[in-house]
């Protein structure tokens, strides 16, 4: 399966991008986008595609994910 992508956007300054979140091989879809949520809820600090530095972690103090958008 190739590279999924998702639709990102920033409840804080209101960007929105389209960002890759990986490749799940042969893991199931369902546990690929519950590990990519789990990285991302426990990454220490970050700096958000519009601008901003957060330093806790991304999810769910400032970014939504749209799921819906998940696809090649």
């Amino acid at each position: 399966m190739p590279t999924l992508h998702v639709d990102v956007s920033c409840k804080k300054c209101g960007g929105r991008k389209r960002l890759a979140v990986g490749d799940p091989g042969a893991q199931p879809l369902e546990e690929f986008v519950h590990y990519v949520v789990e990285r991302l809820s426990h990454k220490p600090s970050f700096e958000c595609f519009g601008g901003h530095l957060e330093l806790e972690p991304p999810l769910p103090e400032f970014w939504e994910i749209d799921w819906g958008t998940l696809a090649p």
